[in-house]
């Protein structure tokens, strides 16, 4: 049997995995979006090196694929059955098949959720700015809440002393 080029997962049959409907949806959102812009730009220095890494490891990985092709087609493609190969690309395409639907209910799942999130938590459709501000105004209320309770305890704590002292002197009379 001649060796059959096989292509593991070609690349437009993951074109619909790669291209989420919840990114998109949660992109639209201000806070998610400033928080990849920092991301970005604070990763900004570092993607030099990260380029220089990946050109200079590419070639290698390449190579090292390309030997282990040439051996598998040299080798182990000679003796297999008439058909193994396309019977493999097949239940490798139905494999996809089921995976790309399954990715799919999730992603919808996904979108559903961050809609959800939405309209629970309304405060994410704030710009970081305001929501930055509007957090330090609700932890500064509610510190100052605690302080207050904590403070009343106390003084409920020192009356009670008072009264209990004056308690005890009144029994000693």
């Amino acid at each position: 049997m001649a060796p059959v080029e096989v292509e593991t997962i070609p690349y437009d049959i993951m074109a619909p995995v790669k291209n989420l409907k919840v990114v998109d949806k949660a992109f639209e959102l201000p806070l998610v979006t400033s928080a990849y812009t920092e991301i970005v730009s604070l990763a900004s220095p570092l993607t030099p090196y990260v380029e220089n890494t990946v050109t200079t490891i590419t070639p290698m990985v390449e190579g090292g694929y390309n030997a282990i092709k040439t051996k598998v087609e040299e080798n182990v493609m000679p003796h297999l059955p008439e058909g193994t190969a396309e019977a493999l690309q097949s239940k490798m395409n139905g494999a996809v098949a089921h995976l790309t639907v399954a990715v799919e209910k999730v992603d919808s799942l996904a979108c559903g959720g961050v809609d959800q999130l939405v309209e629970k938590i309304p405060a994410l459709k704030e710009a970081t700015p305001e929501l930055v501000k509007n957090t330090k105004e609700t932890v500064a209320s509610y510190f100052t809440s605690a302080t207050s309770f904590l403070a009343s305890f106390s003084l409920a704590q020192v009356a009670l002393k008072i009264v209990d002292t004056g308690l005890e002197v009144v029994e000693q009379v």
